[in-house]
C-alpha cells in the first residue's frame, strides 16, 4: 500500500482541503484512489465527521469496504461499512461508508443538511452513471445552500471529455500518476464463419494451455452479460481440469459470497479464470490477474422513447473502456491483453462511452428532482443535460400517475410514493392497491413489486402468477415484507401467493403499467396502449388471452415486435370498474369509405387502444369539416372536381412564379393547396357531408379567387390560355408541369410566321407542335425559322403525297396561312 502513487498526493490533498471545499482528483488506474486514499483519510485528525464514498457498482462497494476494513484489522460495519440497496453494514462507530445505487440520493433527500457528514467522495465519476451524476448535483446544491463546510472530492481516472471544471469552477485540481506495468496487446479478430463466443473460449484455452502461461497469473475474461458468462463457464469446465483451474463468474446478480470467490486470490496450485461483465473494469481489485481476454462487447441499456421501454442490446465498447480493461492485466506485473478485434476496428470505436443520462429511462430521476423541489432537470447542477424528449416523457408519466401536477410540483401521492423507495410505477401500484381496502390486495401488490424488482428471476413462462412464490423467498421476500411494514399490512405472503387470482394480478399490473395494457390482434400478437407491437411465445399459456398487461418485454434489433417475458391476464370488465379512471374520452369524426360520408363516434381509449365507442348522431359542423379536409389530404385533390382547366391554371401560376420571382403570385401547387385547405376550401363546406356533394363543388372558382382581379388580368396577359392565328383560329396553349408552353396547331395555319411566338414579355419561347391536316403530330419546334429552313423540306416531301389537296409551298414563311384545302383556299382568294 505504501508504494501506491496516490501516497505522494496525500499531503498536498490534505493541505488543499484546508483552503478548498471542492477538489477534483485525476488518478489513473492503479493509483490507489479507491482504497489507499480513503484509508489514509481515516487518520486525518481534522476530519471529525463521517466520510461517504460513492461507488457506482454494488460489487465494488462491498469489495472496497471489505478491503479497507481488513487494512484496519476490523470487520466491516465497525469503522468502515457499506450501504447498497437491500443490504447495509454500518454502526454508530462507522466513519467511512461506501454507498451506491441511489443510496446517497436517498440520504440527501432524507437529511438535506447531511448531519454528521464531513466529506463526500465520488469515485469513478468518469463512468458517468446516472446515480453518480444526480448524487453530485444534489451534493453541490447542499454545499452551496446549506453546508458550506461540506467537502466534496470528485475522483476520475481521466478528466478528458468531462466538464467537471465547468461544473465546479471553484474546485482545486490535483493529478496523480497511475501504477501499471506494461501490457502487451494482441489483436485476434474473430475469423469469418465463426461465432465470437466460440472464438473467445478457444483463445482462453490456448492461453492457459501455453507453456509460457502454465505457471503464471490468473485470467480475467470480459463478456457482455450473464448469458455469455454461463455459456463460457460451461464450455471451459468441460475442457479444463477442475483440480487445476477454478472458473469464477462475476456479475451483479450473484450473491456476495459468489462475488467474493471471484475477487479473492486463488488457492495455491490453482489458476483462476474470472468471467466478468464490465463490473471488473475499474475500482474492483481482483487479485492475481496477469492476463485479460476482452470480447470487446458490452450489454448496453438504452431507453426507447417511442415505446417507453429500456432495451438491452449488444454493443461494441469504447476505446476508453478497452484501455481500462487492458489495464487490469498490468496491476501486478507485466501482462498480456488479447483483444478479439482488429487494430482497424480499434480506431473506429467511440472514444468514450455516452453518459447514462443520455440513454436512460428518467422517470425515477424526475421523481427524485420533484421530491427535491426541482421542476426541471435544468434546475439541477448536472454534468450533462438529458435528451429533452426523454425528460418530457418522464414528467408526463409522473403526472399521469398523479405524482406531480402540471407544474411538476410533487403531490401528496408523489411524496408517499417516493418514501416507499421503489420505482414510481410500482409505488403507485402499492399505494392504490392499499387504498382499495380489499382483502390482501395490498400484500399481493407487495409480492408483485418484489418479483418486478428481483434479480435472477427463473423463467417459468410469461404468467406473473407463476412467480409469486419466488417473491416470498430471499431478498425479494425481504423487500416485499418491508413494503408491507411501511403500508401497515400484515397478511401472510405465502398464503397471498397461493390464493392470488389472475384478475387481481392483472388489475395491479394495469395500475403500474397503464401504457402496457395489451389487446390481441389476431395472429400478429398484441398491441400495447402505447402503440408498440409485442408477441408471446406460441407455446405460452397466455397466448390465447384477448387482454393482457405486459410488465416486461424486450425489443430485439431487426424485429418489428417485442417479445413478452412477464404479463398477466386482464379482465375487460375492469374498464367499467376500478380501471374506469384510465379511460380517456374523445370524439372522433372521420370518413367512412363504405358509407361514402362523414361519421362520428365518441371513443373511450387507453392510449391507442379503443376500449369502447358510441355513435354521435349529429356531430358538430367544425368536426365534419375537419374530417372532410383530412379525407381530402389522404386521397389527394383529384378526389374533388379537379379538371384539366384547373390543372392548367395551376401550371400557369407556378410558371408565373418562376418567371417573376419578385411578384406576389400565390403558391397553388398541390402541396400548398392541401396544406391550406382551411383557407380556400373550408368556407364552402358548410352543407357538404358526402362524396357526391364534395365532387359538385366548383373548385376552379375557389382556387381562382386566390388571385385578385388585377392578378387575373396580369396572368392572362403574361401567360394567355390561347394564341390568335392569322387564320382567325385561337389555338390553345398547354402549360406543362415542366414549365414548357406548348402550342398545338395545324402546320398550314402557321404559314407566314417567321418566328415562334414569345410569352411573358419575351421571357418564354413557345414550343409548337405542328400537326397534319388530320391533326396528327408532324414536328415539334421552339424555333420556327430554323424549322422552315431545314426539317420542313423533309416533312413536305413525305406529306405532299399523303395530303395532295392541301398546300405544301416551297416558301412557307412567305405564304398566306390557311385552314382549308388548296381548292377552297384558291376560291376564297379569288372571291
Amino acid at each position: 500500500m505504501n508504494s501506491l502513487p496516490i501516497h505522494s498526493l496525500l499531503a498536498p490533498l490534505r493541505a488543499t482541503f484546508s483552503t478548498h471545499a471542492q477538489v477534483i482528483l485525476e488518478a489513473p488506474t492503479g493509483a490507489g484512489k479507491s482504497t489507499a486514499l480513503p484509508l489514509a483519510m481515516l487518520d486525518w485528525p481534522e476530519i471529525h465527521g463521517r466520510i461517504l464514498m460513492l461507488e457506482p457498482r454494488r460489487v465494488a462497494a462491498r469489495s472496497v469496504a471489505h478491503y479497507i476494513a481488513s487494512c484496519r484489522q476490523q470487520s466491516v460495519g465497525q469503522e468502515v461499512g457499506y450501504r447498497v440497496r437491500g443490504e447495509s453494514k454500518v454502526s454508530s462507530n462507522t466513519r467511512l461508508e461506501i454507498v451506491t445505487e441511489g443510496v446517497l440520493t436517498r440520504m440527501i433527500q432524507q437529511d438535506p443538511e447531511l448531519t454528521g457528514v464531513e466529506m463526500i467522495i465520488f469515485d469513478e465519476i468518469h463512468e458517468r452513471h446516472l446515480t453518480t451524476d444526480l448524487g453530485l448535483a444534489l451534493a453541490l446544491e447542499v454545499q452551496s445552500s446549506l453546508r458550506d463546510d461540506l467537502k466534496i472530492l470528485a475522483m476520475s481516472a481521466t478528466l478528458s471529455g468531462l466538464a467537471l471544471g465547468e461544473l465546479m469552477p471553484a474546485a482545486a485540481i490535483l493529478q496523480s500518476e497511475g501504477r501499471s506495468f506494461p501490457v502487451d496487446l494482441e489483436y485476434r479478430p474473430v475469423p469469418s464463419q465463426q461465432l465470437w463466443l466460440d472464438h473467445l473460449c478457444r483463445c482462453v484455452l490456448e492461453l492457459v494451455g501455453s507453456t509460457s502461461a502454465s505457471d503464471h497469473h490468473d485470467v480475467l475474461v470480459f463478456l457482455p452479460g450473464k448469458a455469455e458468462i454461463l455459456k463460457s463457464a460451461q464450455y471451459l469446465r468441460e475442457r479444463l481440469d477442475s483440480a487445476t483451474f477454478l472458473i469464477c463468474p462475476l456479475y451483479g446478480e450473484l450473491s456476495g459470497a459468489e462475488q467474493d470467490n471471484a475477487i479473492r486470490a486463488s488457492q495455491a496450485g490453482k489458476r483462476k479464470i474470472v468471467l466478468s461483465t464490465n463490473v471488473a473494469e475499474s475500482s474492483l481489485t481482483i487479485e492475481g490477474i496477469g492476463f485479460v481476454v476482452d470480447s470487446g462487447y458490452k450489454r448496453q441499456a438504452s431507453f426507447n422513447p417511442k415505446t417507453g421501454v429500456t432495451r438491452l442490446s449488444l454493443k461494441r465498447i469504447s476505446q476508453a473502456s478497452a484501455t481500462q480493461r487492458a489495464g487490469r492485466a498490468g496491476r501486478l506485473a507485466a501482462g498480456v491483453c488479447i483483444r478479439l478485434w482488429s487494430q482497424e476496428e480499434q480506431g473506429r470505436m467511440l472514444k468514450a462511452d455516452e453518459p447514462e443520462i443520455c440513454q436512460a429511462d428518467l422517470v425515477s430521476m424526475a421523481h427524485d428532482c420533484a421530491y427535491w423541489g426541482a421542476k426541471s432537470f435544468s434546475d439541477m447542477m448536472l454534468l450533462t443535460p438529458p435528451p429533452s424528449v426523454n425528460e418530457a416523457l418522464a414528467w408526463q408519466l409522473l403526472q399521469r400517475l398523479g405524482m406531480v401536477d402540471a407544474q411538476h410540483k410533487l403531490t401528496a401521492h408523489g411524496k408517499a410514493a417516493y418514501e416507499l423507495g421503489c420505482h414510481p410505477r410500482l409505488a403507485h401500484m402499492l399505494l392504490v392497491a392499499t387504498s382499495l381496502n380489499e382483502t390482501e390486495l395490498g400484500s399481493l401488490a407487495c409480492l408483485l413489486a418484489g418479483v418486478l424488482e428481483a434479480r435472477g428471476l427463473p423463467r417459468k413462462g410469461a404468467d406473473m402468477l407463476n412467480y409469486l412464490h419466488f417473491a416470498c423467498q430471499g431478498q425479494a421476500g425481504q423487500q416485499a415484507k418491508q413494503w408491507q411494514k411501511k403500508l401497515g399490512l400484515t397478511a401472510d405472503l405465502s398464503k397471498v401467493a397461493t390464493q392470488a387470482h389472475h384478475s387481481d394480478v392483472g388489475l395491479l399490473l394495469a395500475l403500474a403499467y397503464p401504457d402496457r395494457i395489451a389487446k390481441a390482434r389476431g395472429v400478429e400478437g398484441y398491441q400495447l396502449a402505447n402503440g408498440t407491437g409485442v408477441v408471446l411465445a406460441a407455446e405460452d399459456a397466455l397466448s390465447q388471452t384477448p387482454w393482457l398487461v405486459v410488465a416486461d418485454f424486450q425489443e430485439t434489433e431487426g424485429r418489428n415486435a417485442g417479445r413478452i417475458y412477464l404479463a398477466a391476464k386482464l379482465e375487460p370488465s375492469l374498464f367499467d370498474g376500478t380501471l374506469k379512471s384510465l379511460l380517456e374520452p374523445s370524439e372522433q369524426c372521420g370518413w367512412d369509405e363504405t358509407k361514402g360520408r362523414v361519421v362520428a363516434e365518441r371513443q373511450f381509449k387507453i392510449g391507442q387502444i379503443v376500449i369502447k365507442s358510441e355513435v354521435i348522431a349529429k356531430p358538430e359542423r367544425p368536426q365534419i369539416i375537419a374530417a372532410l379536409l383530412n379525407y381530402i389530404r389522404q386521397q389527394g385533390l383529384q378526389i374533388l372536381n379537379w379538371n384539366a382547366n384547373l390543372e392548367q391554371f395551376q401550371s400557369r401560376i407556378q410558371l408565373a412564379r418562376t418567371l417573376e420571382a419578385n411578384a406576389d403570385w400565390p403558391d397553388i401547387s398541390d402541396a400548398a393547396l392541401l396544406e391550406s385547405l382551411e383557407t380556400w376550401l373550408a368556407p364552402y363546406l358548410e352543407n357538404v357531408n358526402n362524396l357526391p356533394q364534395l365532387q359538385k363543388l366548383d373548385c376552379f372558382s375557389f382556387v381562382a379567387n386566390r388571385l385578385s382581379w388585377q392578378q387575373q388580368q396580369a396572368l392572362d396577359a403574361l401567360l394567355p390560355t390561347s394564341w390568335p392565328l392569322a387564320t382567325g383560329t385561337f389555338a390553345p396553349i398547354v402549360y406543362e408541369a415542366s414549365g414548357r408552353a406548348l402550342l398545338r396547331v395545324r402546320l398550314q395555319e402557321t404559314f407566314g410566321m417567321a418566328q415562334s411566338p414569345m410569352l411573358a414579355q419575351g421571357k418564354l419561347k413557345v414550343t409548337m407542335e405542328l400537326l397534319s391536316p388530320a391533326q396528327r403530330p408532324l414536328a415539334l419546334t421552339a424555333d420556327l425559322a430554323s424549322f422552315w429552313q431545314g426539317p420542313y423540306v423533309e416533312v413536305k416531301k413525305e406529306m405532299r403525297g399523303r395530303y395532295p389537296k392541301h398546300l405544301w409551298p416551297d416558301d412557307p414563311a412567305n405564304t398566306l396561312p390557311t385552314k382549308f384545302t388548296k381548292k377552297k383556299t384558291l376560291g376564297l382568294s379569288q372571291s
